[in-house]
């Protein structure tokens, strides 16, 4: 058994709610930075949907612990993000995401993970 999952099937729920503020939280933040603003609206983007999505993936996050399930996570990400971006892109919205997470009040355990299965993924869409 993964060291980690006793904590994640106890988070199982991260909370909704708590996913949903920190979806809110980071949205809210990168949406000041100014690439991210003009690229969403070039694009027309819908935040909204944007977010739901966020929520959606954040809760398998948390509550995947196999190789599989960080296959298909990797699988996620190279569909909905066909591109490739700039380490410097990269690292401005880690380190929104990162920001955000360490603001939250939730298990530090959990924090960690988010941050590392998060950088992984965002790993991919640099080296692509």
């Amino acid at each position: 058994m993964n060291k980690n999952r006793g904590v994640l099937k106890m988070s199982n729920n991260l909370e909704q709610e708590k996913i949903g503020e920190l979806v809110d939280r980071f949205y809210s933040k990168l949406t000041k930075d100014s690439y991210y603003s003009t690229m969403f609206a070039e694009r027309r983007v819908d935040i909204e949907l944007l977010k739901s999505r966020q929520r959606s993936f954040i809760s398998r996050l948390v509550t995947d612990d196999s190789p599989a399930d960080d296959e298909r996570n990797v699988k996620q990400v190279n569909e909905r993000h066909p591109f490739q971006t700039t380490p410097e892109r990269a690292g401005i919205w880690m380190s929104t995401m990162e920001e955000t997470i360490h603001e939250m009040e939730m298990e530090e355990s959990i924090k960690l993970m988010l941050v590392e299965k998060i950088g992984k993924l965002m790993n991919y869409l640099i080296n692509k």
